[in-house]
């Protein structure tokens, strides 16, 4: 049996920090959190794969790119948040 890289722990609080403010900011009900939760994990996850592919070197905490991730979470945020309907 396999362990978590120490990575995916850290990846999935930033993610619950970051949807979890933004729903306190834009959310209106327990779905909305359950879609910023997820979209926050698509941005944050294609946000470290762009940064390990283009090999940038902004701010790693050890493997992870984590101002990559970041900026695509909150892009992926942003951009569910602008298809919801009010």
């Amino acid at each position: 049996m396999g362990f978590l890289h120490p990575n995916v722990p850290f990846a999935l609080l930033l993610v619950a920090i970051y949807a979890s403010l933004f729903h306190l900011w834009a959310g209106r009900n327990l779905r909305d959190l359950g879609l910023y939760l997820l979209a926050g994990l698509v941005g944050f996850g294609l946000g470290h794969w762009i940064g390990r592919t283009l090999e940038l070197d902004v701010l790693r905490i050890g493997t992870l790119h984590v101002v990559e991730g970041s900026v695509s979470a909150f892009l992926a945020l942003i951009l569910v948040r602008s298809f919801q309907t009010p």
